[in-house]
């Protein structure tokens, strides 16, 4: 592992912090390394896809494992799940202990349907958001996932 986070800085971060002026404050060498190391979750070594691994619904994580990806609008699954509509109709706070629990078993819900969906259909994986870098279009099964809920 040290040696990957070594090839990492060598290749990546040095030589941005390299190219920085020299001058103090924001754009100081260590305010670019720290931007730099925080935004590191985006970087996808070796990959055609982008991704955050935030942005998973289900099935593989990684960038560099993603072979059949699909994608779907998450918040409007989550928001026709019977959970988040129960705290609509009763103006139940998220934040409140009751609406985290409904809010998580809305989460639950959507995601069991869509590793449903996904191995139905021979995805890989499930996304919120997900862009190939060649282009490839990523097919939504937002309704055959919204079918299963």
């Amino acid at each position: 592992m040290k040696h990957a986070t070594w090839t990492l800085s060598a290749f990546i971060v040095l030589p941005l912090m390299a190219s920085l002026p020299a001058s103090g404050g924001e754009s100081s060498p260590q305010a670019a390394a720290n931007v730099i190391l925080s935004d590191l979750s985006q970087v996808n070594l070796g990959s055609d896809w982008v991704v955050s691994t935030g942005d998973n619904v289900c099935g593989v994580s990684g960038a560099r494992q993603i072979s059949n990806p699909a994608k779907l609008s998450y918040s409007s699954l989550l928001a026709s799940t019977p959970e988040l509509k129960e705290m609509k109709k009763k103006g139940i706070s998220k934040e409140s202990p009751e609406g985290l629990v409904l809010h998580n078993k809305g989460v639950d819900r959507v995601r069991k349907a869509a590793k449903t969906v996904m191995q139905e259909k021979g995805h890989c994986s499930v996304w919120k958001a997900i862009r190939s870098k060649k282009g490839v279009s990523v097919p939504d099964i937002t309704s055959a996932v919204r079918a299963k809920l």
